[in-house]
C-alpha cells in the first residue's frame, strides 16, 4: 500500500509533521484533499451529515477559484477549510519564496470566500522535509499529514478502500482521502461509497469522525507542535508498519 504506512516513512515523517494523536479517545480526523470538486464534495458533505461527522477539507487554488460556493458550503456545515497549495506542485521543487506563495495565497482565497484564516497545510503529495515545516510553521499554519491513507484516488474499489482503512483505524487517527484532483473534476464515488462503510464502523466502534482542529483540542491543545503524537515515544510511527506498497498521498 502507500509508503506512508512503511516504519521507515512513518518513523521520518512524524518527526516534523502531524500525523495523529494519541489523546483523543473517542474520535479520528477525516480529512479530503485536492477539491472541491461538484462531482463529489457535496455528496461528501451529505454522507458527513448523515452521519453527524466533520472535516477537514484541504482545498486547492485553482478548484476554488472556480468552486466558491462549495468552499461556503464547507464552512456553513461546520466543517475545516485548509490549504493544500495555490497548485498541485511538489515541495522539493520550490525554493522558500515559492512555498510562501503557495500557502499564503491559497490561504487568502480561503478567507477571502468564507471569512476565517485557515489553520493548517497539507504538502502536496504527502512529502514536505523537516526544514520546510519549521519554514511553514513560522508562516503560522500546522503541517497536516495522517496515519491512515487507503490510496483512493487511484479508485481501486470501495471494497478495497474499506479494507486498507478500518484495520489502521484507531481513535486519534488522520485518515487521508480525496474530493478532488489536481486536474478538475473526477470521479470519486468509490471515495463516497466507502466513506459511508467507514463512519458507519467508527459507530459502531464508538468514534466518531471530526476535524483535525477539533481532534487537537480535544487531545489537549497545542502540545501536538513537532511530531505525530503527544506520547509517540514506543509508538511504531505515524502509520501501521505492515502495509504493502510504495505511493504517497496527493
Amino acid at each position: 500500500m502507500s509508503i506512508l504506512h512503511t516504519r521507515r516513512f512513518s518513523s521520518w515523517a512524524r518527526g516534523h509533521l502531524l500525523c495523529r494523536t494519541d489523546d483523543a479517545t473517542d474520535r479520528f480526523a477525516l480529512t479530503f484533499d485536492d477539491g472541491p470538486n461538484p462531482r463529489a464534495t457535496g455528496a461528501i458533505l451529505d454522507v458527513l451529515a448523515r452521519h453527524g461527522a466533520r472535516g477537514t477539507f484541504f482545498m486547492l487554488g485553482g478548484n476554488i477559484g472556480r468552486y466558491g460556493d462549495l468552499v461556503r458550503r464547507v464552512a456553513s456545515e461546520g466543517h475545516e477549510p485548509a490549504i493544500h497549495g495555490r497548485t498541485h506542485w511538489p515541495l522539493p521543487l520550490l525554493l522558500p519564496g515559492g512555498i510562501r506563495a503557495q500557502v499564503i495565497r491559497c490561504a487568502d482565497q480561503i478567507e477571502a470566500v468564507t471569512g476565517v484564516r485557515p489553520r493548517f497545510y497539507r504538502p502536496p503529495f504527502g512529502f514536505m522535509s523537516p526544514g520546510q515545516a519549521r519554514f511553514v510553521r513560522a508562516l503560522g499554519y500546522e503541517p497536516v499529514l495522517g496515519d491512515v491513507y487507503p490510496e483512493d484516488p487511484h479508485r481501486p474499489g470501495t471494497s478495497r478502500i474499506v479494507r486498507r482503512v478500518l484495520p489502521r483505524l484507531r481513535s486519534g487517527s488522520i485518515l487521508i482521502l480525496h474530493d478532488g484532483s489536481p486536474s478538475g473534476p473526477a470521479d470519486r464515488s468509490q471515495t463516497v461509497e466507502a466513506l459511508e462503510i467507514i463512519l458507519a464502523e467508527a459507530a459502531r466502534r464508538g468514534w466518531r469522525g471530526t476535524t483535525v482542529s477539533d481532534l487537537l483540542q480535544r487531545a489537549g491543545g497545542p502540545a501536538w507542535h513537532g511530531g505525530c503524537s503527544r506520547d509517540a515515544a514506543g509508538d511504531q510511527g505515524c502509520a501501521d508498519a505492515h502495509a504493502p506498497t510504495q505511493r504517497s498521498p496527493s
